[in-house]
C-alpha cells in the first residue's frame, strides 16, 4: 500500500463506521473523558530522542503527522484524549468499549507503517477502573500499569493486558489475533501480568523479546527432595532478606547454605513480580569479571555479547521489576563475584542479591547471616525415637533413610543414629550420605565404622568432618562404583546421563557394568538426578574429592581422553562445517561449555591435541558470538606454536577460523599463517576455510593500523 492508497483506505474506514460527518470526525480531545471501567491505549515512539537530536527539522513533520494519524484513529473509534500529561511524544486515549481501542490501534499501527514508516511506535492497551485527576487527565493505577506494559513493547508491536484480551478474544476479527508472550513482572508494580501481542496480517509479529525480563518465576530450580528443618534459620533470612539488599549466608562447606538458599529464595517469590534468579558460580568455568558476568548471563538464559557483559546484565535487570538473584558458591570467584554484584546492586535499585559462600564478600552494604549446624540432641543414654524428630538433624536423618530405603527405625536405634548425627556435626550433606547408606548396613555398624574414622582424625572442623564422611562413604562402595565416582570427577558441571555412563565406561567396567554403577551413586546419593533438566550433578564437596581422586590414580589419562572424545563431538553438533546434518543453534551449548573448554584445555596440554582441533574446527569461529573472546585469544596464541605435521587438513581449518575470529586484532600472531593455511585447504578440498580467510582479510582491512602487520590473503 503507498501513500495515497493509504489515505484513501483511512478516508473509507472512517467514513463506513459512520465517525465523518460534514465536519469530519469528531476530535479526541473535544471528547468528554470516559470514567469506570475504561479500556486506555498508550503510544510512544522508539527511539525519538536520538532521532531529534540527529534530524530536528525532519522529525518534527513525521511527529506532527504521526498525531495526524493517531487522532483520526482514536476520533474514528470514538475514543477521547485526555491534556497533554507531559508524556513527550507519546499519546494517551481512552475507551469506553475495549474493542473500539483495538480497531483504533490496529488502523492506527497500520497507517503508520505505510505513511510515517522512519517512525516505530509502540502501542499498549490495558483495561481498568479510571480515576480522574481533574477533567482534563488521568491518575492511577491503571493507566500506570498501561505506561508500565507500553515499556515492555518495540516499535510496531501492540501489546495487550490480560484484563484487555480478556474482555476483546470473542470479539476480534477474523484476521485479528492473539499471541502469548509469556507472565511478567512490571517495574514498580506488584503481582505479575500475563501480556499479549495482538496479531494482525498487515503487521509484523517477529519482534525481540520484551524489555521485561524473562517470565515469572526466574530459574529457580527445583529441588529433587523435601527441604527439612531450619525453621527459625528460614525466619531469620527471610527477615534478612526484606531489610538488605544483598545478604549473605556464610558458612563452612556442607553445612546447608545451598539448600536455605534455595528455600528461602522460594518463601519469597511471590513477592518479586520480577522473579528469582538461580546462579551457581561453583560451575563457572572462570573468575575473571568478564567471565563471572558472562556465566550470569548463561544461568539466566541470556544472550552472551561480544561487548561488556556486565553492562547486559545490568541493561537486562534495570528494566525488570522487583527481582532477587541467588548467587551460590561466591567462593569460586569472590573478587571477581563481588565487583560484578556490587555493579549490579548500584545499577538496578529493584534487584536483591542473596548470596553464599564460606565467608562474606566485603561488599557495602552486605548483611551476612551465619549458617548453624543443624540442631541435634544430646547423647543421650536411652533417646526415644520419637524425641529425634523434634531435631533437625535427627529428623533429616530419618526422613531420608526412610524415603531412600525404607528402612524402619525403633528406639533401640535412638542412640546410634545421634551419635552419627553428633559424628557429622549436623552437616545435612554428610547426614544425607550416611541416610542413603542405612538401607543396606545396620545403623550400629554405620555408627561404628564413622566413629572409628571420625576418632582417627581427632578434633577436627566440620569441613574436615565433611570430608571424611565423602571418603567413609567412598570406601563403602564397591570397586566399580568407587572407579565410576572418580572418573566423574572429570566432569566440570552437571551431566546428561548418557555421558556420564560413556566416560565412566572402560577398562573394567563394559556398558552394563558402567550403568550399573551409576545407578549406585545415584542411589548413594553422591550423584543426584534433577528431573527438570535431565541432568546429574554432584555438590561442590563430592566433586572435589571425585578430582582428587581421579588425579592421583592410573585413570586419569583414559578418562581425559573419552571426555574429551565425548564433548569434541557435541561441539561438532553446533557446526555446519563439521559436517553435522543440522547444526544446533550456539545457544544451546551453554550447559556443556564447561566441559567443552575443559577438554579444549586438557587436549591443548598433551602431544596428540586431536580433540583440539576437533573443537576449534567446529567452535573455532565462534568464541566472541558466545561471549568467551578470551578463548579465542589463548587458543590463537597456541596454535601460533602448532605446525601442520599435527594433520594438515584440520591444522589449516583451525587456523583459518582462529583468523576470522582475531580479524579484528591484527596484532594476533595467528594472521602469519593465513597464506599457508590457505594453501592448504585449496589443495585438500576444504571451500569453507578459504571463504573464513578472505573474510577476515575483508574485516582486517577495516580496522585502523599499518595493514604490513596484518599479512593474510586479500592484504596488501
Amino acid at each position: 500500500m503507498d501513500r495515497s492508497q493509504a489515505a484513501t483506505w483511512m478516508k473509507w474506514s472512517l467514513a463506513v463506521l459512520g465517525h465523518v460527518g460534514k465536519d469530519g470526525p469528531v476530535p479526541p480531545e473535544d471528547q468528554p473523558l470516559p470514567t469506570g471501567v475504561v479500556t486506555f491505549l498508550l503510544t510512544d515512539i522508539e527511539g525519538s530522542t536520538e532521532a531529534w537530536q540527529a534530524s530536528p527539522d525532519q522529525m518534527a513533520d513525521l511527529v506532527t503527522r504521526h498525531y495526524e494519524i493517531l487522532d483520526q484513529s482514536i476520533a474514528a473509534h470514538r475514543g477521547a484524549r485526555p491534556q497533554e500529561q507531559g508524556e513527550g511524544d507519546s499519546v494517551v486515549a481512552a475507551f469506553v468499549d475495549p474493542r473500539d481501542a483495538v480497531a483504533a490501534a490496529i488502523d492506527a499501527q497500520v497507517a503508520l507503517r505505510s505513511l510515517v514508516p522512519e517512525l516505530l511506535v509502540r502501542m499498549a492497551l490495558h483495561t481498568g477502573d479510571a480515576t480522574l485527576r481533574d477533567q482534563d487527565n488521568y491518575i492511577g493505577l491503571t493507566i500506570i500499569r498501561c505506561a508500565r506494559i507500553r515499556s515492555c513493547g518495540h516499535g510496531g508491536q501492540i501489546l495487550l493486558s490480560s484484563d484487555t484480551a480478556d474482555a476483546t478474544r470473542g470479539a476480534l476479527g477474523s484476521a485479528a489475533g492473539l499471541l502469548d508472550l509469556g507472565v511478567y513482572g512490571l517495574k514498580g508494580l506488584d503481582g505479575r501480568e500475563r501480556i499479549w501481542q495482538l496479531a494482525d496480517p498487515r503487521l509484523p509479529t517477529e519482534f525481540p523479546p520484551l524489555n521485561a525480563g524473562s517470565s515469572s518465576t526466574g530459574n529457580l530450580p527445583t529441588p529433587i527432595s523435601s527441604f527439612v528443618g531450619r525453621r527459625n534459620e528460614l525466619t531469620a533470612v527471610g527477615e534478612a532478606l526484606s531489610a538488605n539488599r544483598l545478604l549473605t549466608l556464610a558458612g563452612d562447606v556442607g553445612i546447608g547454605k545451598t539448600r536455605l538458599a534455595m528455600a528461602a529464595a522460594a518463601a519469597t517469590a511471590d513477592s518479586m513480580p520480577g522473579g528469582v534468579w538461580w546462579i551457581p558460580l561453583s560451575e563457572a568455568p572462570a573468575d575473571d569479571v568478564d567471565a563471572i558476568a558472562a556465566w550470569m548471563l548463561h544461568s539466566c538464559a541470556l544472550p552472551r555479547p561480544v561487548a561488556d557483559p556486565v553492562d547486559s546484565l545490568i541493561d537486562h535487570f534495570v528494566s525488570m521489576a522487583r527481582s532477587l538473584v541467588v548467587v551460590d558458591g561466591v567462593d569460586r570467584a569472590s573478587a571477581a563475584a563481588a565487583t560484578v554484584i556490587n555493579r549490579l546492586l548500584t545499577q538496578c535499585p529493584e534487584m536483591q542479591v542473596l548470596a553464599t559462600g564460606v565467608d562474606p564478600m566485603r561488599v557495602p552494604g552486605e548483611a551476612v547471616f551465619s549458617v548453624p549446624p543443624m540442631s541435634m540432641p544430646e547423647l543421650d543414654a536411652d533417646p526415644a525415637l520419637e524425641s529425634l524428630g523434634s531435631h533437625d538433624a535427627t529428623r533429616l536423618f530419618i526422613e531420608r533413610a526412610t524415603s531412600s530405603s525404607g528402612g524402619r527405625f525403633g528406639d533401640r536405634d535412638a542412640v546410634h543414629i545421634v551419635e552419627l548425627c553428633r559424628d557429622l556435626r549436623g552437616a545435612p550433606l554428610a547426614i544425607e550420605l550416611a541416610a542413603a547408606r542405612s538401607g543396606s548396613t545396620p545403623i550400629s555398624e554405620l555408627t561404628a565404622s564413622l566413629g572409628a574414622l571420625v576418632e582417627g582424625d581427632g578434633p577436627a572442623d566440620l569441613a574436615r568432618t565433611l570430608a571424611s564422611s565423602i571418603e567413609w562413604t567412598y570406601q563403602l562402595l564397591d570397586t566399580q562404583a568407587q572407579v565410576a565416582l572418580r572418573r566423574l570427577g572429570v566432569f566440570r558441571g552437571d551431566v546428561e546421563i548418557d555421558a556420564a555412563t560413556a566416560v565412566v565406561r572402560g577398562g573394567d567396567l563394559g556398558d552394563r557394568a558402567a550403568a550399573t554403577a551409576v545407578r549406585q551413586l545415584l542411589d548413594q546419593r553422591l550423584l543426584t538426578f534433577d528431573g527438570t533438566s535431565r541432568r546429574a550433578g554432584m555438590s561442590v564437596a563430592v566433586r572435589a574429592f571425585a578430582r582428587d581422586t581421579l588425579a592421583a590414580s592410573t585413570d586419569v589419562d583414559a578418562t581425559n581422553a573419552r571426555h574429551g572424545a565425548w564433548f569434541a563431538a557435541i561441539a561438532e553438533r553446533f557446526s555446519a562445517a563439521s559436517g553435522s546434518p543440522e547444526p544446533l543453534p550456539l545457544s544451546l551449548l551453554a550447559p556443556d561449555e564447561g566441559d567443552v573448554l575443559a577438554a579444549l584445555q586438557t587436549s591443548m596440554r598433551s602431544d596428540t591435541p586431536l580433540v583440539a582441533y576437533r573443537i576449534l574446527v567446529a567452535l573455532g569461529a565462534t568464541w566472541s558470538s558466545i561471549g568467551r573472546p578470551e578463548i579465542g585469544d589463548q587458543v590463537a596464541n597456541w596454535l601460533s606454536t602448532r605446525s601442520p605435521s599435527d594433520g594438515e587438513e584440520m591444522w589449516a581449518a583451525a587456523v583459518a577460523r582462529s583468523c576470522h575470529e582475531r580479524a579484528h586484532h591484527p596484532e594476533s600472531p595467528i594472521h602469519q599463517f593465513a597464506e599457508e593455511a590457505l594453501a592448504i585447504a585449496e589443495l585438500v578440498g576444504d571451500h569453507e576455510s578459504p571463504r573464513l580467510l578472505a573474510a577476515a582479510a575483508e574485516t582486517a582491512r577495516s580496522v585502523p593500523g599499518d595493514m604490513a602487520t596484518r599479512p593474510g590473503p586479500g592484504g596488501d
